[in-house]
């Protein structure tokens, strides 16, 4: 029987070709390539929202208040403003307030308008001069005799009073605490209701703290009455500090 060179030579190629193969796949130490589709397992997880707080009295008080003049030019306006101004700042002194704990927060000079005796147009028919001090009340049973003192003084314009914290890190760290510990208790109370139980955590999320910021709005202050009037109170009461955050228990 004749045989076919090329058909020789082209079976001699792939079982060559195979070979190689094989040998490469028996190789000690070859890595074969992980399937492309493979996906990872996604963990079992339970996740929750968690609330807490935490109280503290304030440690300090902040006064808002101020001098507000009218005149016919700035240059009266402002001084008058001046003069009542630096009244004001002297009876806080003399109150035992030093230069850090005044803070001036607000000084203006504007025209005041009226309509003129064209209907289009406004004329200027005087200025008015603005300034404003925030003092700070390092003993907040003190804060009343201090905005009583300034408007005794000449302050006409009361931007409230507002207490607050110094340092609000433990409050912050405490309601933190809580919110988390809260969490941990509405996840245990959905796995046990499933039928499984929490075995650890996967992620935690701080998604909220929030600290009092109470903001002043300045309003004309009370007419003086004809009488020496009455002490202001003032209650501090307490300050309160609230988180969030978000937990995904692990459970099996």
């Amino acid at each position: 029987m004749r045989r076919n060179p090329g058909r020789v030579r082209g079976v001699a190629v792939l079982a060559a070709i195979g070979l190689a193969v094989g040998l490469a796949v028996a190789r000690p130490g070859a890595t074969a390539a992980a399937p492309v589709d493979q996906e990872r397992p996604v963990p079992n997880t339970i996740t929750v929202s968690g609330e807490g707080e935490a109280t503290s009295p304030p440690d300090v008080a902040y006064v808002m208040v101020g001098v507000q003049t009218q005149a016919s030019t700035a240059a009266a306006a402002t001084a008058d403003n001046a003069r009542l101004m630096n009244a004001v700042l002297e009876a806080l002194r003399g109150r035992g307030l030093s230069g850090p704990d005044l803070q001036t927060t607000g000084l203006s000079v504007s025209p005041q308008y009226a309509q003129g005796r064209d209907a289009t147009r406004q004329e200027i028919v005087g200025y008015q001069a603005t300034n404003n001090v925030t003092v700070t009340v390092n003993d907040v049973n003190r804060a009343g005799e201090i905005l009583d003192a300034a408007l005794a003084a000449g302050a006409n314009r009361v931007g409230g009073l507002r207490f607050g914290i110094r340092d609000t890190t433990p409050l912050r760290q405490q309601a933190l605490g809580e919110a988390a510990q809260s969490a941990r208790v509405r996840a245990e109370a959905l796995a046990a209701s499933l039928g499984v139980r929490v075995v650890g955590i996967s992620s935690v999320v701080e998604e909220a703290v929030n600290v009092p910021q109470p903001r002043a709005a300045f309003a004309a202050a009370p007419a003086p009455a004809a009488a020496p009037p009455p002490p202001t109170p003032v209650e501090s009461g307490e300050l309160r500090v609230t988180a969030r955050v978000r937990v995904a228990f692990l459970f099996e």
